[in-house]
């Protein structure tokens, strides 16, 4: 079988979302990691400095529009999935089965994504599109040759405003959901599941990244607000 005909078949577009939803994990954690840097009391030397490397750097640059093709075609075959399952089954259940075909997690996922993809629309407007298509402010620091762009000063300014920050929650409410279910969705997709490591991948999968990781992106707004 070709590989056109493969990503053609349900089995196919269940392998594309698994592989494209894990390696988009692995991007969370990189831009957790580079967010707490807000946090930092060096007026948003560490921050700044960390955003013009990764807006700069060719090769951060080809994997960050490579991160937003492949979270294009990770949603566009997810809302496919969805439409033709429900479609295989046009008359619902006279009895909604609950947990005994599915849990609620996977059967809120196409919700949650279309949250979490809107926020992401949003999140991309609001600071990634300012700092590489506006004439943003700089910022000049002791020991750093020439002045950043103060993308530390934005997003400040950004979540004085309560609403974006409660938007910004919401979002990180639908990532954890879709994470929660997801993770461990992807590893039985490619039939990773075995009774030894069931265990390890559903704490993964729930803990760091259904809870730790969407709870760390949404503290950083709250307590930017608050401060």
């Amino acid at each position: 079988m070709k590989w056109s005909q493969l990503f053609n078949t349900s089995i196919g577009k269940k392998l594309l979302v698994g592989a494209t939803g894990l390696f988009l994990c692995s991007f969370v954690i990189v831009h957790l990691a580079g967010n707490v840097q807000l946090l930092y009391n060096d007026e948003g030397k560490a921050f700044n400095s960390y955003a013009q490397f990764m807006g700069h750097n060719s090769l951060v640059q080809f994997i960050a529009w490579g991160l937003k093709i492949l979270i294009v075609i990770h949603a566009v075959v997810a809302l496919k999935l969805t439409f033709s399952n429900r479609a295989a089954r046009p008359v619902k259940y006279a009895v909604n089965p609950g947990n005994q075909t599915s849990s609620w997690f996977s059967r809120q996922m196409a919700i949650m994504g279309s949250i979490l993809f809107v926020f992401i629309v949003i999140h991309l407007v609001n600071f990634w599109g300012a700092f590489h298509y506006t004439n943003m402010p700089t910022h000049t620091y002791p020991g750093v040759e020439e002045p950043l762009k103060d993308l530390y000063a934005l997003t400040y300014e950004t979540f004085k405003n309560g609403l974006l920050v409660v938007l910004y929650v919401i979002g990180m409410i639908g990532l954890s959901f879709h994470l929660i279910h997801g993770f461990k969705s992807a590893f039985q997709t490619f039939g990773l599941n075995h009774k030894k490591y069931n265990g390890l991948i559903s704490f993964v999968g729930v803990w760091i990244f259904g809870i730790l990781i969407p709870l760390g992106f949404a503290l950083i707004p709250i307590v930017i607000y608050f401060k």
